[in-house]
C-alpha cells in the first residue's frame, strides 16, 4: 500500500519525503481545497516536483475546489502546465473541470476527490466513464463497505488513515457558507464545526457537539490492505513540518513491519484519536466534547527536514575502472533500473608514490551523506601504481550523481502534452419558459395533495425519511402518482444523497413495488440505481453544479433537468439558463440542510430510538442562532440552517433567470403550510403582491460565496 502525506510546505514536504512517504499531495496558490496552507507558486512546484521523483516519490497537485465560470479556463490551463511540469495525478472535485480534462488533457491522470462524496459501490460506473484512476472515498466507510465496493472496481482506492475528520460527509457541507460565506468546496472553510453549541432536548457531556477527534488507524492497517486499499492518506496540509514527519515515520514503520511507538502519535498535535466508522460499529468515541487542548507539541523530526543531509536514499550498484592512460569511469544502476556512465577529464598516469587505493577510492566515491543515493554494491576495477587527483574522484562523483538525477527526471521533462481538441459545446436548450413552474419536495401523501391544490406543477417524493415506520419509506408513493395523473402532476422518486451500499438495495426493491415518472437522484451511485428504472432523471444541489461544464457533464450523462448549487449567485444562474442543453432549478424556499453526518448525537448517549419520539433538536450557537437537528432512517443526522430561505420578494428576479422550476422544500413541513406556500409562490408568479412574515435568508443568491 502506497503511504501518501500531506505537503502544506517545503519543510512539510521534506518532512514527508525524508521520512518514508511514497507519494505527496500538495496545492497551488490556486484552486486548493486548503487555501490557508502555505502552499507552492508555480517554480516552487517544478522544485516539489524535481526533488520528489529523483526520490522516487510521486506527487499529486489538488485542484479540488468547484471553480467559477470566469475560473474554469484558466485551470484548464494550469492542468496542462501540471502535467507537462511532471505531476504524477491531479486530485479534483469540479464536475465541469472533470468534462474539460479528460478531453483536453486526456494523458493527466485523475484522481476523484473526497469532496465528490463517493461512499457507494455504485458511484464508480460512473467514475470509470469519467476517466478516473483512483478514488478518494468518503471518510465514513466502514472496512466491510470498503471490501465490497473494491469487488465491483477496477479504479484504485484511497483512504485516509490519520489526521483531522471533518464530521460532515466531504462535499456536502454548507455550514461555513451558510452562516459567514465562505465555502468549504472553495477552499474557505471556517471550521464551524469546532466552536461550541449547547444542545437543546439532549444531555451532553460538553459543549463541542460536532468537534470530532481524530483518526488514527494504524492498529487497522491490514484490515485496510485486506480490503483491498491502494493508498493510505494522512491528512495535514495545514500542519507542521513535525506533524508530518513523526506522523510519516510512525506509519512508515508500522507499513514494514518495523518496531513503532504508537504514542510518538501524541507528541504532534491531535485532538485525541478514534478509529471513527472503519470497523462498522460506531462507538462514542468520535466526538471531542471539550475545548481543545492549548500545548506546543513539538515532535522529533526537526532534523529531517532541517539538516541537508539525505535520510531518504535510492538503493544503486556502483562499478568504478581505472588504468592507466584512461579516463576515470563511473558506472551506476539503481534499484529503478535507471543506468548511467561517466568518465572523467583527466587520464591515470603512473603514481611516483604508492598509487591509488581502493580504500581511497571507496572513501571519495562514496562520499555521499547529502545525495540521495546509496551504494549497497561497490566494485572497483583499478589497475596498479596508478596516480589520480582526490579532486578529480569528487568531481566524477559530483558528475555521476548529477546524470543520475537527470536520468530520472528525464520521462518527466519530456513529457509533450497531446492536447486534444477544445471541448465541444453541447446545443442550447429549445424549449425555454417565460414563466418558472414550481417543484415541491413532500414525505407524505397528503403533504402532496396540499402542494398539488396550491399549483404544484412537480412532486418530487422522497418518502418517510425522518421516520422509520412504515418498513417502505415509499409507501404512498403510488397513490400519490395517480393522484398526480389525475391533475396533471409529475410525480419523481427523490433519493437523498447520502444512500451506502447496504441502503441501496432496498430502496431498488421497494421502488420496484410503484408507479412514478421519474426520479431526483443525489448522488451518482443512485442515478445508477435509477437507470435500470428507465425513467427521466433530475440531478439535485448535492451535486455542486457550479459552471455550464458542469451542467453539460450531467446532461451528456443523462439529465434531463439540473438543479444548480446552493452557493451560486442568482447572475451566474441566469448564465447557466442561457447556455444549458437542459432545463435548470433552483431551491426557493423552505430550510436549508447545512450538513449531513454519519454521526448521531442520540446514539452517543445510548440510541434507545428517541430520534422517533424526540427529534428534532436544536443547536444554539454563542449568538443564540438556533440549528434544528433531524435524524433520518438510516441514522444520519442532518443539520439545517438557522434560517429558512425564501425568495418570495424577488420572483420578478426569477422570473427572467430562465430556472425551469423554483424548488420549495417541504419535507419537513406540515401540509398546511406547503399548501400555503405552494399556493403563495404561484399567485406571485401570476402577478399578485404577496409575501411572507417571518425572518428568512436568501442564501447565496445574491451575495455569492468566498
Amino acid at each position: 500500500m502506497e503511504l501518501l502525506a500531506p505537503a502544506g510546505s517545503w519543510d512539510a514536504l521534506r518532512a514527508a519525503v525524508e521520512n518514508g512517504a511514497d507519494a505527496v499531495y500538495l496545492g497551488g496558490k490556486s484552486y486548493s481545497a486548503r487555501a490557508s496552507a502555505a502552499n507552492f507558486s508555480p517554480d516552487e512546484l517544478q522544485q516539489a516536483l524535481d526533488y520528489c521523483h529523483v526520490r522516487g516519490v510521486k506527487v499529486y497537485v489538488t485542484v479540488n475546489t468547484l471553480l467559477r465560470e470566469d475560473e474554469l479556463e484558466s485551470a484548464v490551463s494550469y492542468l496542462a502546465d501540471l502535467y507537462q511540469w511532471g505531476v504524477d495525478a491531479v486530485i479534483v472535485q469540479d464536475l465541469g473541470l472533470i468534462r474539460r480534462a479528460r478531453e483536453e488533457v486526456p494523458q493527466l491522470e485523475l484522481h476523484a476527490s473526497t469532496q465528490m462524496t463517493v461512499h457507494n459501490a455504485l458511484d464508480f460506473r460512473a467514475l470509470e466513464h469519467l476517466g478516473f484512476t483512483r478514488v478518494v472515498l468518503a471518510r465514513e466507510l466502514s472496512a466491510e463497505a470498503i471490501k465490497e465496493i473494491r469487488k465491483q472496481t477496477r479504479l484504485e482506492l484511497e483512504v485516509f488513515v490519520h489526521g483531522a475528520l471533518c464530521i460532515c460527509y466531504s462535499g456536502q457541507c454548507l455550514f461555513s457558507s451558510l452562516i459567514g460565506g465562505r465555502s468549504g468546496n472553495r477552499g474557505q472553510c471556517a471550521q464551524p464545526c469546532r466552536q461550541p453549541y449547547t444542545v437543546e432536548g439532549l444531555a451532553v457531556p460538553g459543549e463541542y457537539v460536532l468537534s470530532p477527534k481524530d483518526l488514527c488507524l494504524i492498529s487497522h492497517l491490514e484490515l485496510l490492505r485486506d480490503a483491498g486499499v491502494a493508498s493510505l492518506k494522512i491528512e495535514g496540509r495545514l500542519k507542521g513540518p513535525d506533524y508530518v514527519g513523526v506522523t510519516v515515520r510512525t506509519y512508515r514503520a508500522a507499513l514494514d513491519g518495523v518496531h513503532y511507538k504508537k504514542k510518538d502519535l501524541s507528541t504532534v498535535f491531535n485532538r485525541g484519536f478514534t478509529s471513527a466508522y472503519l470497523d462498522h460499529a460506531t462507538k462514542p468515541d468520535l466526538i471531542t466534547y471539550q475545548p481543545p487542548i492549548k500545548e506546543e507539541r513539538l515532535g522529533s523530526a526537526l532534523e529531517t527536514y532541517r539538516s541537508p543531509k539525505a535520510f531518504r536514499k535510492v538503493k544503486a550498484h556502483m562499478w568504478v575502472r581505472a588504468s592507466l592512460g584512461q579516463p576515470l569511469e563511473l558506472n551506476l544502476v539503481d534499484e529503478d533500473g535507471y543506468h548511467v556512465q561517466v568518465f572523467g577529464n583527466v587520464r591515470a598516469n603512473a603514481s611516483q608514490g604508492g598509487g591509488l587505493t581502493e580504500d581511497l577510492v571507496r572513501e571519495k566515491l562514496l562520499r555521499l551523506g547529502n545525495d540521495p543515493l546509496e551504494i549497497m554494491d561497490l566494485q572497483i576495477d583499478l589497475g596498479e601504481g596508478l596516480h589520480l587527483p582526490v579532486s578529480e574522484l569528487n568531481q566524477v562523483r559530483r558528475s555521476l550523481v548529477e546524470r543520475w538525477e537527470n536520468a530520472r527526471l528525464a520521462p518527466y521533462r519530456e513529457r509533450r502534452l497531446a492536447r486534444g481538441e477544445k471541448t465541444a459545446r453541447m446545443p442550447k436548450q429549445e424549449d425555454r419558459v417565460s414563466e418558472p413552474l414550481l417543484a415541491v419536495t413532500v414525505s407524505d401523501l397528503q403533504s402532496a395533495q396540499a402542494a398539488m391544490d396550491g399549483g404544484a406543477n412537480l412532486i418530487y417524493f422522497s418518502g418517510q425519511t425522518y421516520k422509520r415506520a412504515p418498513q417502505d419509506p415509499f409507501y404512498e408513493l403510488t397513490q400519490t402518482w395517480r393522484l398526480g395523473q389525475e391533475k396533471g402532476v409529475q410525480v419523481f422518486a427523490h433519493l437523498e444523497r447520502i444512500t451506502e451500499n447496504n441502503t441501496l438495495p432496498l430502496i431498488k426493491e421497494h421502488l420496484q413495488k410503484h408507479e412514478f415518472d421519474g426520479f431526483l437522484v443525489g448522488n451518482f451511485g443512485s442515478w445508477e440505481l435509477a437507470s435500470e428504472f428507465q425513467l427521466p432523471v433530475h440531478t439535485d444541489w448535492s451535486f455542486n453544479v457550479f459552471n455550464s461544464w458542469a451542467v453539460e457533464l450531467l446532461a451528456q450523462a443523462g439529465a434531463s433537468l439540473v438543479t444548480a448549487s446552493l452557493e451560486l449567485q442568482l447572475s451566474t444562474i441566469k448564465y447557466l439558463c442561457q447556455v444549458s442543453p437542459v432545463p435548470m432549478t433552483i431551491v426557493a424556499h423552505g430550510p436549508l440542510e447545512s450538513m449531513v453526518t454519519k454521526h448521531c448525537m442520540f446514539r452517543d448517549q445510548g440510541c434507545k430510538y428517541q430520534c422517533q419520539r424526540e427529534q428534532p433538536l436544536q443547536l444554539v450557537d454563542k449568538k443564540g442562532f438556533a440549528f434544528p437537528v433531524y435524524f433520518d432512517r438510516w441514522c444520519n443526522m442532518h443539520i439545517f440552517n438557522s434560517r429558512e430561505l425564501s425568495l418570495i420578494g424577488h420572483l420578478e428576479q426569477l422570473r427572467l433567470s430562465g430556472v425551469r422550476y423554483l424548488r420549495i422544500e417541504g419535507r419537513l413541513k406540515e401540509p398546511a403550510w406547503i399548501g400555503t406556500v405552494v399556493d403563495l409562490y404561484r399567485r406571485g408568479l401570476d402577478g399578485e403582491h404577496v409575501q411572507i412574515a417571518g425572518e428568512f435568508t436568501k442564501g447565496h443568491y445574491f451575495r455569492g460565496v468566498l
